[in-house]
Parts: structure tokens; C-alpha cells; sequence
């Protein structure tokens, strides 16, 4: 008896075009040979309970590293001042209208983190926003004000940010940059008590 009946045929014949498997190829990876993985895709058979999850994780994993890589794809080719950052304040992608609406001039960020880049004021913001919990899965979106001093004079820079969750587990956060002005960036300090406002997924639902 199959299980939400062509789920398993649908799945395995869904798995094994996207990935260029062949029957053979797919039965190697799950220990099992060619004619189950034949049976289970013409409906004849469903694979045994302990494969099930295998197959299951197989097809997710495969998705899920796919939508990291259009994360990051996405954040490289923005029409919008954007970038990528991981635990530890880690820039992972970013594009060049985020260098220029924050006014620096660096090659790539990536691999670098924000603390010691833009000063201590920026230093001070991104702890509190680490602290927050955005990394740790309790944010469903953040906003922070910086102010950067550059030999120009100071930007004041606002994000937004939301989680990406990966497919290891880990949180990236989505920025999207904005230069302000000084007093949109005094306007919304006072609106928000601070630098920082924070959003917790559970403020959602009201």
C-alpha cells in the first residue's frame, strides 16, 4: 500500500531527473539495485521505511544547498544596495551598489567581518544586533542605524535585515542597505529608543 499513492514514484522520478541519476546510480547511493528503485517508480512498491528518509533528506538537501547558492546569487545581483552576512558578523556576498551607497572603496568583503571596518560606533550596533538573536533564530527582521565617518564626513547607513536559514543549520542574514540622511537617522534613533529595533517572529501573529 503506497503512501499518498504516487508520492513515492513522483518523488524518486523528481529526484533522479534534477540530479542526472540513473536508476542504478540512485539504488547505489540508498545500498539497494536497480529493479526496487524501477519498482518504486512505476508504483508497483514503496521503498522500505528505513530508506524513506534517506530519499526524503537526499531531495531536501539538494534544494535547500541550491537556494543558499540563489541567496547568494540574489544579494550579488540586486538591483539594491544588499549583502550577506553570517554569525559573527561574517560578510558572505554583497554587491558593488552596497560599497557605493556606503561610501568605501574595497575590493571584497567576503570572509571579512563588520567589527573593525567601519569604526566604533558601527562595532557597538552589531553587537547589540548579534546579541539580539538574530543568528539564533529568534528575529524574523531587524533594523539597524549606523553611522559611518568617512574622509567625506559621515553616512548614516539604515538596514533592514531578515534570517536566511541554510540547509547546515546555520542563519545568514539578508541586508538590505539605505543611506539616510542625519535626521532621518536622529528621527528614527528617538522612534526606535535606539540603534537598533528588533522584531521577534512571534510579533508576527498579533
Amino acid at each position: 500500500m503506497l503512501d499518498r499513492d504516487d508520492y513515492w514514484p513522483r518523488l524518486i522520478k523528481s529526484l533522479r531527473s534534477r540530479e542526472h541519476l540513473t536508476q542504478a546510480d540512485l539504488g547505489s547511493r540508498l545500498g539497494v539495485d536497480q529493479t526496487a528503485v524501477s519498482r518504486w517508480e512505476r508504483g508497483q512498491d514503496a521503498p522500505a521505511l528505513r530508506l524513506r528518509q534517506k530519499i526524503r533528506d537526499l531531495y531536501r538537501q539538494r534544494a535547500a544547498g541550491k537556494q543558499d547558492l540563489v541567496a547568494r546569487a540574489r544579494v550579488r545581483n540586486a538591483l539594491w544596495p544588499a549583502s550577506l552576512v553570517g554569525p559573527g558578523a561574517v560578510f558572505i556576498e554583497f554587491n558593488a551598489r552596497a560599497l557605493a551607497e556606503i561610501g568605501i572603496q574595497v575590493d571584497d568583503l567576503r570572509g571579512r567581518s563588520i567589527y573593525g571596518l567601519f569604526g566604533p560606533d558601527v562595532d557597538c550596533v552589531t553587537e547589540r544586533w548579534e546579541s539580539a538573536g538574530i543568528f539564533q533564530g529568534e528575529l524574523a527582521m531587524t533594523v539597524s542605524l549606523n553611522r559611518i565617518d568617512g574622509p567625506e564626513g559621515p553616512a548614516f547607513i539604515k538596514t533592514l535585515d531578515t534570517p536566511h536559514f541554510t540547509w547546515d543549520g546555520d542563519i545568514w542574514c539578508l541586508c538590505e542597505i539605505q543611506r539616510i540622511s542625519a535626521t532621518e537617522h536622529a528621527k528614527l534613533i528617538e522612534e526606535f529608543g535606539g540603534a537598533h529595533f528588533a522584531l521577534p517572529f512571534d510579533a508576527l501573529n498579533h
